[in-house]
């Protein structure tokens, strides 16, 4: 499989965000309330696994294409699981958001107001931002065929992203969702992804990146890439435990390459000694946008259930509520398919 890393990554990304908001829910001490902020890190890929994506898309071609492959691929799933987050609400009331929230989500306008960006369940921010990304897709590649140098492009990009940093941070607005989820927080990341889809086929590229490709992208060099991995992570949690309202906001390039090189050394771990993990987060990658859009009405609906019992959610029951979200976002994916196939 081409690029299969790809939807690995898309898998654990997915994985680790859901066993991030569950754990929000449960007792836990201060500063692993903090630390469990890595699983919830699966955004920043996300972010760079979507600048790839596009970058190397043929729908990207024909901007009137583009925008309507968007629409079908993300819009649809994303006003659906809406309604059903809805009905939820109101039938349920497994959130305080109403009709003002829905529409606000449907039109677009949600990501301009802290009220409605983090309504039902606060995840479908991150389709905000990527609407952001969309909107801008067609000048950032006009940006990159003019400058023909992705060293610059990227460099760029992130001085862009640096500069948003620097506002939010002075202004106080890190704890903003509107803020701090703008898609200028997270241009840098999907830059990256962009610059890396148009040199790394290529057969010859930069000395770094074919010293990575050559020499480190190998089973055998799984543990050289987690230990990347845990010393990233260990900047980014510190940067949140010790710096105060300054880490939030400038950590997200030790997040990303934590988390990006954990999740490089964790692929090559399963494809050596553990198949079965593999071939789980290969198929959770294949409908992870769908498990993303739906994991939090699932969860939701969990706790519910378990209360109605008289049973709390506990450590015990999260590889239930795994399952049963990756099976509900699968069975969310296939009925979506139908709809648009109809």
């Amino acid at each position: 499989m081409r690029y299969e890393y790809i939807q690995f990554a898309k898998g654990y990304a997915i994985f680790t965000i859901m066993l991030f908001h569950v754990l929000q829910r449960l007792a836990l001490p201060e500063i692993l309330q903090k630390a469990i902020v890595f699983g919830g890190t699966g955004v920043h890929l996300f972010f760079l696994l979507s600048g790839f994506g596009l970058a190397l898309s043929k729908s990207t071609d024909s901007i009137v294409g583009f925008y309507q492959r968007r629409l079908l691929k993300v819009w649809i799933p994303y006003v659906l699981a809406l309604t059903l987050s809805l009905a939820a609400a109101i039938t349920l009331h497994l959130f305080p958001d109403r009709w003002a929230a829905w529409w606000a989500g449907v039109g677009g306008w949600q990501m301009f107001f802290p009220k409605y960006i983090e309504s039902f369940g606060g995840h479908y921010w991150f389709i905000s931002a990527i609407i952001q990304f969309y909107l801008v897709f067609p000048l950032l590649q006009k940006l990159y065929s003019k400058l023909n140098n992705p060293l610059i492009f990227c460099l760029l990009c992130l001085a862009s992203s640096v500069s948003w940093w620097i506002v939010v941070f002075y202004l106080d607005k890190g704890g903003i969702r509107t803020w701090n989820s703008c898609f200028l927080q997270f241009l840098w990341e999907f830059a990256l992804g962009m610059a890396l889809a148009k040199t790394i086929p290529q057969s010859r590229v930069t000395t770094f990146l074919g010293k990575i490709r050559d020499q480190y992208w190998q089973p055998n060099q799984w543990y050289k890439w987690i230990f990347g991995g845990i010393v990233g992570a260990t900047i980014m949690i510190a940067m949140i435990l010790k710096t105060g309202k300054f880490g939030p906001v400038f950590n997200d390039i030790p997040a990303l390459a934590g988390y990006g090189m954990l999740s490089i050394g964790i692929y090559f771990f399963c494809q050596r000694y553990f198949t079965p993990a593999n071939r789980f987060f290969l198929w959770v990658g294949e409908y992870s946008f769908g498990i993303y859009l739906i994991h939090i009405l699932v969860l939701n609906l969990f706790i519910l259930c378990l209360s109605k019992v008289g049973t709390q959610m506990g450590l015990f029951w999260i590889p239930v509520f795994v399952v049963l979200a990756c099976w509900t976002g699968w069975g969310f994916g296939k009925a979506v398919t139908w709809l648009k196939l109809g």
